[in-house]
């Protein structure tokens, strides 16, 4: 650890192993005085740390080699969606990984989730010098998670394998589903593996946001025709524009407005968008946040209607 003054007077900004403190220029009475929390076993915090969860989950990785960040705590690191409740940092997961002839306990200490896990060197990866499960070995340990529905962990799922080239903002995979299904494939007595190979055949490729996902989901439970994630819209001048979920049997299209569709110039562009999509024979169903909280019963209702007007019985 490297003070960030190069002064013993000064503490570092962020979270550090009692080690590194008393092998630093902090010395022994400094990281026992006034202006440190011990948040956990053999951790050291200053009291007006300013760090990210990142910063904040490093030191205890480097307390055992074994140990990497995983679970909830590796999925927000990844930057994977998740439920409200599951982004809840005030605990930091962490996964102790060792062969059969380790006798190795799962982490417990304050401040952690411990996990006892066998990792691979393909589950493991350096992020700002750290170590934390990969996004697809992340992703997986999600499937194991009993608190997290097969809609949640879709939607992660989803979030890591899509890919488009629509317009100005085209999207590369983390992780391609088909490689997501190579990794899953390879895995044996993973806890979650039996959910994992369910959830890739429900998941599609191509979604912008978890609303999109849950959406489509929705649709498919209803047993109505398949939605698929940014479908082509050829306007009547022969331009192409996409629609968040479409229908092309059918022409329906299905627009999630997020909050970022309450900007004024973006709202131009939607009526836009709006005029071509239905100038093009489509019938256009748009949901906001207000139809997700009125439920999948008011969201399947108006996408019948919109399928219904279009032919479909």
């Amino acid at each position: 650890m490297t003070n960030s003054t190069g002064s013993a007077d000064r503490l570092p900004t962020a979270s550090f192993t009692l080690l590194d403190g008393l092998e630093s220029e902090l010395g022994p009475g400094r990281v026992r005085g006034g202006g440190i929390i011990i948040p956990s076993r053999g951790i050291r915090r200053p009291l007006d740390a300013r760090e990210d969860l990142l910063s904040r989950a490093a030191p205890y990785t480097r307390l055992h080699e074994s140990t990497s960040v995983s679970h909830l705590t590796a999925s927000l690191l990844h930057g994977i969606p998740l439920p409200a409740w599951a982004q809840d940092t005030s605990q930091i997961d962490l996964a102790r990984s060792g062969g059969p002839e380790e006798r190795l306990g799962q982490p417990r200490r304050f401040e952690v989730r411990g996990h006892r896990v066998r990792l691979g060197a393909d589950d493991v990866m350096m992020l700002g010098g750290t170590r934390v499960t990969t996004a697809e070995r992340t992703w997986l340990d999600l499937c194991g998670v009993r608190q997290l529905t097969m809609d949640d962990v879709i939607v992660a799922g989803e979030h890591l394998v899509s890919e488009h080239q629509r317009g100005i903002h085209p999207r590369t995979a983390i992780v391609t589903l088909a490689q997501l299904r190579a990794y899953v494939g390879g895995k044996r007595r993973v806890p979650g593996l039996g959910r994992a190979r369910i959830a890739l055949e429900l998941m599609a490729v191509g979604a912008d946001s978890p609303q999109e996902t849950r959406i489509r989901l929705m649709l498919e439970r209803a047993g109505l025709p398949p939605f698929k994630p940014n479908c082509v819209v050829v306007d009547p001048w022969g331009k192409v524009l996409w629609v968040d979920l479409g229908n092309a049997r059918y022409r329906v299209a299905i627009e999630y407005d997020g909050e970022h569709h309450l900007d004024p110039e973006q709202q131009q562009w939607d009526r836009s968008r709006n005029r071509r999509t239905v100038a093009a024979g489509w019938a256009q169903v748009i949901l906001t946040r207000e139809d997700l909280v009125r439920g999948e019963a008011h969201i399947v209702s108006r996408v019948v209607a919109a399928l219904t007007s279009q032919g479909w019985r």
